[in-house]
């Protein structure tokens, strides 16, 4: 007798499993959350109507709007603390998972996101190949809410994935853009045992040691002295009149990479980062932000679940929804990785996601969208393989 595998309500089943495991959700919440987050994955969708349409079996008898009103009601709910429950989610998560190098050096990525006009989100992402996963983020209203910005907050986000990390041995890597020039950041980053490498603004000054003066004199980062093709290092420096001891790293103003980018252009705006760490990989940890949060951003907007068109206007309602996107996103980021790292076990299943070239293989379909293709194409035994619920996060 033919079996159907990977039916809605298999999946929806085995999310609720993990659910239950990993986090304390009331009964009515377990009932509709895993429809919702199915509904998005298959839609690729966060509005509402589009996750109704995608929902059967015991949906069939429901007239949709009756759905609908149940989502929103969901959304709206302020019953359910959905900081907590995704904070659960990762940390059962987190404790499987092992870095892929020897180092075991991890990348953490800082950055906000502005939904329109309407809401600003900070995240924290953990770098996973060439992309990133969600680990701690908070929503605000507005789009110049300065709460999404306050020191205190960066703090508490640092805490978390240091208590995430805490005895494991790994050296974690935080990384910012020049958002987070903020000096008790870094202090605070350095007291908890972790590295920061942090793009600066020219307009900070700096004690430097000057060989014509004798002695250690201010000077505005825009005007220490850099090599046009190589990295000028400062370390030990005196940053802002707080005489905060740190290294500096200029990168160069030019180079046979930059001009591979852009041909136009004979120099180019250096970066400046500032590290604890080691100077030594300090640009190439810098240039690992890039692509890692902005990959999670686009993947949330134009490339995945399309926040942007949503019109929800609620705090709390975007809070609830954009839980729900982290976590779906989440959950194909993890089947695109159990793909990439068990082929083997899907010998009926092929997927192009890497290309061969004549300097090795590279990835052509993220790790995210390589999840979403094998979600659609084993859903209902589309192709007959069993879609993994253990929720192993391997690194890659």
């Amino acid at each position: 007798m033919y079996q159907l595998y990977n039916t809605q309500s298999s999946i929806t089943t085995s999310l609720r499993d993990f659910f239950e495991i990993s986090c304390n959700l009331r009964k009515t919440q377990l009932n509709i959350l895993p429809a919702i987050i199915f509904g998005m994955a298959i839609s690729e969708s966060c509005i509402t109507n589009d996750i109704v349409k995608n929902l059967k079996e015991e949906f069939n008898l429901v007239y949709s709007s009756s759905v609908e009103r149940r989502i929103r009601r969901f959304f709206n709910n302020t019953l359910f603390d959905n900081y907590k429950f995704y904070e659960n989610c990762i940390k059962h998560i987190i404790k499987s998972f092992k870095p892929k190098h020897n180092d075991k050096r991890i990348h953490v990525v800082m950055d906000h996101m502005f939904v329109r006009d309407n809401f600003i989100v900070f995240m924290i992402s953990l770098r996973i190949g060439k992309q990133s996963i969600p680990l701690w983020f908070r929503c605000f209203k507005g789009k110049s809410n300065k709460e999404a910005f306050r020191e205190s907050l960066l703090e508490e986000g640092v805490y978390f994935v240091h208590e995430l990390f805490k005895n494991k041995g790994y050296k974690v890597i935080f990384l910012g853009d020049r958002w987070f020039n903020s000096v008790t950041l870094m202090n605070y980053i350095n007291s908890l045992g972790h590295t920061y490498v942090f793009r600066l603004k020219e307009n900070y000054k700096c004690l430097v040691y000057n060989k014509k003066e004798g002695h250690k004199i201010w000077n505005n980062i825009s005007d220490l002295f850099h090599y046009k093709y190589k990295a000028t290092v400062y370390e030990n420096i005196g940053f802002t009149r707080n005489n905060f001891l740190t290294n500096i790293v200029i990168g160069p103003t030019k180079s046979e990479q930059l001009q591979k980018i852009d041909s136009s252009k004979d120099e180019f705006e250096p970066w400046i980062i500032i590290t604890n760490g080691d100077t030594k990989h300090a640009l190439k940890d810098y240039a690992y932000r890039f692509g890692a949060i902005e990959f999670l951003f686009k993947a949330e907007k134009s490339n995945g679940f399309f926040l942007e068109k949503t019109t929800v206007s609620n705090i709390k309602a975007f809070e609830n929804m954009y839980t729900c996107i982290c976590f779906t996103y989440l959950w194909m980021s993890i089947l695109g990785i159990e793909y990439s790292k068990n082929k083997s076990c899907y010998k009926n299943i092929k997927i192009e996601a890497t290309k061969k070239y004549k300097n090795g293989i590279k990835r052509v379909m993220s790790l995210f969208k390589t999840g979403l293709f094998l979600l659609n194409i084993a859903y209902n035994s589309r192709i007959k393989v069993r879609l993994p619920f253990s929720f192993i996060l391997y690194d890659i």
